[in-house]
């Protein structure tokens, strides 16, 4: 008896939003379907905004790499676009480059950092 009776009320809990779908007739139906007019959107859209986000995280970065003692990064730019960091530059030795590279990566929080860095090595006479 009691099975019965929870078989009743799942059905009515499955059937209720199919009838309460019926019960607004075609009519929403069709709204739902509708295409919007073109003739409400514009004909071109131009977006001249820039991303603060993409300039505060240039600035933190290139802030971390100017506080950092053991690194002379002065020849070494920081471009963001689209929240992706990219070094540019030359360095010297491949501790500098290590060095950038790990500052701006941690300075970026998990944001994708780009090595475009040169590496020269400069050989001195040792005669």
């Amino acid at each position: 008896m009691a099975m019965a009776k929870l078989h009743r009320i799942g059905l009515l809990l499955v059937a209720t939003p199919g009838v309460a779908a019926l019960a607004a007739g075609p009519y929403a139906w069709a709204q739902t379907a509708a295409a919007p007019s073109r003739e409400a959107s514009p004909a071109e859209v131009v977006i001249t905004a820039t991303r603060l986000a993409d300039e505060a995280l240039t600035a933190k970065v290139v802030q971390v790499l100017k506080d950092d003692p053991y690194l002379f990064a002065d020849h070494i730019t920081v471009v963001t676009e689209k929240g992706v960091v990219r070094l540019q530059g030359v360095a010297t030795d491949a501790y500098e480059l290590h060095r950038a590279l790990y500052l701006a990566r941690r300075a970026a929080r998990g944001r994708r950092v780009l090595n475009e860095v040169e590496l020269i090595v400069q050989v001195t006479d040792l005669d």
